[in-house]
């Protein structure tokens, strides 16, 4: 009998302890509307991909863009042709460290000059009768002709003069390497006009170097002509993958919203700096504000309906809570007697409407 008392006692023990339990608030989940505001739940920043200097844009704070849209554009260090000839010695490639390519070559490429040679020498053989062939001009224009055949003959410039030296770059004409030519003022080759005599030499070939970078594009081909003027090559700071050198538009990954542009037109702007900050359409977040005494009616994982508070006739989006804080309000916090409220956040799929910022009423165990 006693035995059958104590199995009496354990389960109505049992029975009052699962009724206390089913009256939990926790377990009650009860319905509620409550108003939040969309907030970013994550940001993109915008990097620049080498350095350079920014050029103009029109992007500012709060605008609307797509993937693919140019966020900033990368001005590039240009190399021009300083005279016309040929490219030679073209062992750069895009994407190298031009510092690389110069401690192995010398230099990134070269000009072969469309002039062929060089003359230097002096005015002692200039004729002595005649004051002004001893005083020589630094860009005047020269006729020359070969000593060993009146049929070889060429025109120049003088490129350098100082004191009796002066040299002459030969410009046209059939004269060949190693020979022996008369210079004249005039195309008369009278000896009157003689100002110097000299053989012909190589006329240099032309470094093309940069003081640092990479390089980004490379205009010339291996045996180009090239004009002066022409572009050659285009160098930025920074290192760059040799195999997939980025363009110089900094493009939107992803829709979003611009949250700030922290580097403006005319900056000097170095690899890996922050150029601008996104917020991804599809990563907004609803931020709802829950008393102390509500939180025990809703857990993480929740499927919850949330309408936008001030524009009408847009369909209801589905969210999920992702998180609650575990810090309560300020105001809450500064003092005792106002109701702690603690942020419930909730992940949801964005919509082209949607905004930073934007009312919604979001409904809890609906």
């Amino acid at each position: 009998m006693r035995k059958t008392c104590l199995m009496l006692a354990a389960l109505l023990f049992s029975l009052s302890v699962t009724a206390f339990a089913a009256e939990d608030p926790g377990d009650e989940k009860r319905f509620m509307m409550l108003a939040g505001t969309v907030e970013a739940g994550n940001t993109v920043a915008v990097m620049a991909p080498f350095g350079g200097v920014l050029l103009d844009t029109s992007l500012k704070e709060g605008d609307m863009v797509r993937a693919g849209d140019v966020l900033h554009t990368i001005e590039t260090t240009k190399v021009y042709a300083p005279l016309g000839g040929r490219a030679g010695g073209v062992r750069v490639q895009d994407g190298d460290e031009a510092a690389a390519v110069q401690d192995r070559y010398a230099a990134l490429l070269y000009i072969e000059p469309s002039s062929p040679y060089l003359i230097e020498t002096d005015t002692k053989n200039a004729y002595s009768d005649n004051p002004e062939n001893s005083y020589i001009h630094v860009g005047e224009s020269v006729y020359l002709r070969s000593n060993s055949s009146r049929k070889r003959s060429g025109t120049g410039f003088v490129m350098y003069a100082e004191g009796s030296d002066f040299t002459v770059e030969v410009l046209d004409g059939n004269l060949e390497l190693d020979e022996s030519a008369n210079i004249y003022r005039n195309d008369d080759y009278k000896y009157e006009a003689l100002i110097g005599t000299g053989r012909t030499t190589r006329n240099p070939n032309v470094a093309i170097t940069v003081d640092s970078g990479s390089i980004f594009k490379v205009h010339v081909r291996q045996n180009d002509a090239v004009n002066r003027g022409d572009l050659l090559l285009e160098v930025v700071t920074g290192t760059i993958p040799m195999r997939d050198v980025p363009g110089n538009e900094v493009r939107a990954g992803e829709d979003g919203i611009v949250a700030a542009v922290t580097a403006q037109a005319g900056d000097t702007v170095s690899q890996n700096q922050l150029l601008s900050t996104l917020y991804p359409i599809g990563g907004f977040q609803v931020a709802v504000p829950v008393s102390e005494m509500d939180l025990p009616h809703l857990r993480i994982g929740d499927t919850v309906r949330i309408e936008l508070a001030n524009i009408r006739d847009q369909p209801p989006l589905t969210g999920t809570v992702a998180s609650i804080s575990g810090l309560n309000s300020a105001e809450a916090a500064e003092d005792e007697y106002v109701e702690a409220t603690y942020n419930v956040y909730i992940d949801f799929a964005g919509s082209a409407i949607i905004r930073q910022g934007m009312n919604v009423n979001v409904f809890f165990n609906d």
